[in-house]
């Protein structure tokens, strides 16, 4: 099974709210709009448009993706990101609402039409929830949630990259159901039950526990547990969105943020441990494993000049002649295969308008022969190159 862009973590996802410690992004926002709702007290809206122009080598053919989008590209020009944000944030009753439209670029995956993504996805509302806080440091959350997994965000304009990154790729974007959130001095702890990688079957229990260092560093673990086994079934609304091996996982994330000066360091290790089940078939004759490590880095030369970093590499057991169905494809280049990653993202900004240029470079040190870049899927490197510019307001 071949994945395509998924996605991961903020707690709240305003532009100018507070990200998960381990969530690096390099633009801000200006002050959110603020108004009377009226019986609904003070509301602030905030939103972000930008479009991103790509250049990449071996595009590969995207039959394999949910839908038919025909073949990848060597140029592409699209919108990255239309979204409005709708938001209560103070008193007993809070919400939050995301509407627009987005795209998800991923190193080593083809990039999808905009318009496309959506509608397989997660629609065009996809996160809002509803959060009642009836202290300072305790607080519960129902609805469509962001993940609490990984170390980079599903939007864009949270990230440092334009780009989410290939551990991003094999975690979880968004999920609905339940999440209770405690602080206690330096410690935070949010425990969810959830539909795990949107798969509307609500057996997954995920938590994160962060602990603050000092006022530069924090430290978090991440846990996502699946009781049972999912079977996703092919005609299934927004089946994009679950890839039935990573969604009938455990997963775990041991993240740490440091910042010295101008220049912040987020290092964080992902495991994956996908059991045996003759209940989903083919490809899972017995369990296989995950190893993902990124280092993502940032300077910040000006407040308006700034050039993030990020290194990946990651391995998968399995192999695809296995006869007792050990052919698990974890990492969408086949059962067994290894990768790496480098990305370099100059940023300029000036209040609300940005611009940045991303390039990039994968290798696919073990693949299977079709599975891999290319339109045969036998090119084992891609580069590709972008310029992303919007607003944000």
């Amino acid at each position: 099974m071949r994945k395509y862009a998924l996605g991961i973590p903020v707690v709240l996802c305003g532009l100018g709210l507070g990200l998960l410690p381990q969530a690096q992004a390099t633009l801000t926002a200006p002050a959110p709009i603020n108004f009377s709702g009226g019986p609904l007290g003070t509301l602030s809206a905030e939103g972000v448009f930008s479009a991103a122009g790509t250049w990449q080598s071996n595009p590969a053919l995207l039959g394999a993706a949910p839908g038919t989008y025909g073949t990848d590209r060597h140029t592409r020009f699209d919108v990255t990101n239309a979204e409005m944000v709708l938001q209560k944030t103070s008193g007993l009753v809070q919400f939050f609402a995301m509407a627009g439209s987005y795209n998800f670029p991923t190193l080593g995956e083809p990039i999808l039409p905009t318009p496309a993504v959506p509608n397989d996805y997660y629609g065009a509302v996809p996160e809002a929830y509803v959060t009642l806080a009836p202290t300072s440091t305790f607080s519960l959350e129902v609805g469509k949630l962001p993940t609490l997994m990984g170390g980079e965000s599903t939007w864009s304009w949270m990230n440092q990259n334009i780009e989410r990154g290939l551990l991003w790729n094999s975690e979880s974007a968004v999920n609905r159901g339940v999440q209770a959130n405690y602080t206690m001095g330096p410690v935070a702890v949010s425990l969810s039950v959830n539909d795990g990688y949107y798969s509307n079957h609500y057996d997954v229990l995920t938590g994160l526990v962060s602990y603050t260092v000092n006022s530069a560093s924090t430290a978090s673990v991440f846990f996502y547990h699946h009781f049972g086994s999912t079977v996703i079934q092919p005609g299934a609304r927004y089946v994009a969105a679950t890839p039935e091996n990573l969604d009938n996982s455990d997963i775990y994330n041991l993240l740490y943020t440091t910042k010295i000066g101008a220049f912040t360091l987020s290092p964080y290790l992902q495991y994956i441990y996908a059991p045996s089940s003759a209940k989903l078939g083919l490809g899972y004759g017995h369990s296989d494993h995950v190893f993902g490590a990124a280092v993502l880095a940032n300077y910040h030369f000006t407040p308006m000049w700034s050039m993030a970093e990020r290194a990946e590499y990651e391995t998968s057991t399995g192999n695809p002649a296995d006869p007792n169905g050990g052919n698990n494809n974890l990492l969408g280049y086949g059962p067994g295969s290894k990768a790496w990653s480098l990305t370099v993202t100059p940023t300029y900004q000036d209040k609300g308008f940005f611009t940045r240029v991303e390039l990039s470079y994968v290798r696919v040190t073990s693949g299977t022969a079709g599975s891999m870049f290319g339109t045969t899927g036998n090119y084992q490197n891609q580069v590709r190159g972008m310029i992303e510019t919007g607003l944000t307001f």
